[in-house]
């Protein structure tokens, strides 16, 4: 058998606009005279990463193998720490190709029989939205830990600025383009903070091991079934591409439960959240696709998974995602024809 060419080497060669390293590529993108706050943040996030790749690697620093993105090779390095044997030499076949393009999408591509390895590629906006719904949904959780009202109420425009920022996209480009985040404070101690970390960090984590369960559960093998698939009339049931991402959902949520070293809701609600997230950009959560079930389908699975996980956490993180959605679509004065998530 010949030479076959690495999954990165296919994302390389098939993917214009795909770089080898996407945060080096974003920081020599950004001119000095530009603007000089990004520059310089640019070149501080790759120091940090250094630093850090140093202490979690092995002294390899920004060395990456699993994806161009550091933080989510980060996060396949983690999943190969805690898997199982059985899963280990599999997770290291993977490659996400982080491009530059707008939208909230991540795939498992087909494999192909010139190239090993298993590739997912993933457009940079998933992580930008994933750390506004982070925000919003932590501000809310936060909130619930404050006695003072006025306090809560505090919070009421920080979690609007964050829902702006997930449904208003001229708005949010305006503000990038003027630089309004410039010498923000950060409080690294903030309880809240910590709350959005956990969330950001478990949600991308879910989406990421959703494609994963896609490549290992042999749903982008070149079979009979993937071939036809795309070919499905309009008129045609597709319950097996439903049932599909179910289980790609279920194998994500195992990966995260196996992760987790001790009790931690923010990581168990993270799921649901991604589903939130999605439904920001689908009038009908409630209506099924010809490739995928109803998203209220896929959060009242994933509910169902952290009831078995633990009945008593379900139900709060059910009152709680409840109480955002209902939030959300009458800040938004209807965004959603129906409750989806009751």
């Amino acid at each position: 058998m010949g030479y076959k060419k690495s999954a990165k080497e296919r994302f390389l060669d098939r993917f214009l606009g795909g770089v080898v390293d996407w945060d080096k590529h974003l920081a020599e993108s950004t001119t000095e005279d530009e603007t000089a706050h990004l520059f310089e943040t640019s070149k501080k996030i790759l120091k940090i990463q250094e630093d850090f790749g140093n202490r979690t690697n092995s002294e390899l620093g920004r060395e990456m193998w699993y994806s161009n993105d550091f933080f989510i090779n980060s996060l396949i390095l983690n999943f190969i720490t805690d898997a199982e044997d059985d899963l280990v030499n599999e997770l290291k076949q993977i490659f996400v190709g982080i491009l530059g393009i707008p939208g909230v999408d991540a795939e498992a591509l087909d494999m192909d029989e010139e190239f090993d390895g298993y590739l997912i590629k993933m457009h940079f906006e998933v992580d930008l939205q994933m750390t506004f719904i982070s925000d919003l949904v932590s501000y809310h959780i936060y909130g619930m830990q404050i006695r003072d009202e006025r306090e809560r109420a505090n919070l009421l425009p920080k979690m609007w600025e964050a829902l702006s920022d997930l449904v208003d996209k001229e708005a949010l480009l305006k503000k990038i383009s003027e630089n309004k985040q410039v010498d923000k404070q950060v409080d690294l101690e903030s309880p809240r903070l910590h709350i959005a970390t956990d969330l950001f960090v478990a949600g991308m984590s879910f989406v990421l091991g959703h494609e994963i369960g896609h490549h290992f559960l042999k749903h982008t093998e070149s079979n009979e079934r993937n071939i036809v698939s795309k070919f499905i009339p309009k008129n045609v049931t597709s319950n097996q591409l439903h049932l599909d991402e179910f289980a790609a959902d279920n194998f994500s949520f195992d990966l995260l439960i196996r992760g987790m070293k001790e009790r931690n809701d923010n990581t168990l609600f993270a799921p649901l959240i991604v589903i939130l997230m999605l439904a920001l950009y689908d009038k009908t959560p409630e209506e099924p696709s010809q490739t995928h079930p109803s998203l209220r389908d896929r959060y009242l699975n994933l509910l169902s998974r952290v009831s078995e996980h633990n009945e008593v956490v379900a139900l709060t993180l059910q009152r709680i995602f409840n109480d955002v959605a209902t939030w959300i679509n009458g800040t938004l004065r209807g965004y959603w024809k129906t409750e989806w998530w009751k």
